[in-house]
């Protein structure tokens, strides 16, 4: 499950990329993406915007290997010519009645917000995931977080439920929904 093939896609600017599996030796890249993003997304996210600050190149490195060799779980990143720019990351279950069953998070830095890059993510996950038997993908997002529930929503997610109280954020408790989509 560890490593996606390349796609090229357009966005709407007319601007090409391209979407594949990060290699471990993506690692600083993928760590410079994330800092990017955390400074400005952090309250979509899971962890405070200073969180992938303490994180190693050598630690990246391994948690990419890991995804390489794990059939349990994959990564696709967007690239903008050498740098990345967006990310996502399906992680599956172990179980073996619930393998079938897998969970979803995604960011994109707000340069490439509105052009089409999360449809294009989201899409080719799926797709991948289905190729791989997953025929159940969730994902949690944040009430506030209405582009992400317009996305979610626009590639065939169906809210489920709501969590009260799920996200602790600067002092602040937030409710979030929970989605599922189902594959065919």
């Amino acid at each position: 499950m560890a490593i996606i093939e390349n796609k090229k896609i357009i966005l709407k600017n007319g601007q090409q990329l391209i979407l594949k599996s990060p290699e471990p030796q993506d690692a600083e890249n993928l760590l410079s993406h994330l800092k990017r993003l955390f400074q400005t997304s952090y309250r979509n996210m899971n962890h405070p915007k200073n969180h992938w600050e303490t994180v190693s190149v050598e630690k990246e490195t391994e948690i990419l290997t890991d995804f390489k060799n794990s059939n349990q779980k994959f990564m696709i990143s967007a690239f903008d010519g050498e740098i990345i720019v967006g990310n996502l990351g399906l992680f599956g279950y172990g179980g073996e009645f619930i393998k079938h069953n897998a969970s979803l998070g995604m960011g994109l830095e707000s340069d490439y917000h509105n052009l089409g890059l999360g449809t294009a993510l989201m899409q080719y996950a799926l797709e991948s995931a289905k190729a791989l038997n997953i025929k159940r993908v969730e994902l949690h997002v944040r009430t506030f977080n209405q582009a992400g529930i317009q996305l979610y929503e626009k590639v065939g997610f169906r809210r489920i439920g709501v969590l009260k109280n799920a996200a602790f954020i600067d002092g602040e408790y937030f409710d979030e929904y929970m989605y599922e989509v189902l594959l065919g």
